[in-house]
């Protein structure tokens, strides 16, 4: 029985630190002088309230679920009392076969736009989509 409890301890360990991660990083490019108020959470992990000026950055980084089980999503308001809402997901580990994925996020008055890996932004959300 001891045995079994060290193999398993080694094999979590091993889980462990080959579990991967990546980054989200969500720009404000509202309009000059517009906040953007931004709450990301996954199933495992909450970062929080933030609001962001004009041309401000947002940014936090995670581990992967080593099953591919890792979905982050996040709410963005925008306007005037912060009424105009987006909640979009940030990244879901099966639909990126690379990991150590950097998500880019653009809020502009336009829309949410994305970029993967340093690919130019294209467009994905508008304000107020359901999902």
């Amino acid at each position: 029985m001891m045995r079994l409890t060290v193999i398993l301890m080694v094999v979590c360990l091993y889980c462990t630190e080959q579990a991967e991660g990546g980054s989200v990083f969500i720009y404000n490019n509202l309009r000059h002088g517009k906040f953007l108020k931004v709450h990301c959470k996954s199933g495992d992990n909450d970062w929080g309230w933030h609001v962001r000026k004009y041309d401000g950055l947002y940014h936090f980084s995670f581990k992967d679920h080593i099953l591919d089980k890792t979905l982050i999503w996040c709410h963005l308001w925008r306007g005037r009392n912060f009424k105009i809402t987006q909640t979009f997901v940030a990244y879901e580990s099966k639909k990126y076969k690379s990991r150590h994925t950097w998500m880019r996020w653009s809020a502009r008055e336009s829309g949410i736009y994305e970029s993967i890996g340093g690919k130019p932004f294209q467009f994905r959300y508008n304000w107020g989509d359901k999902l």
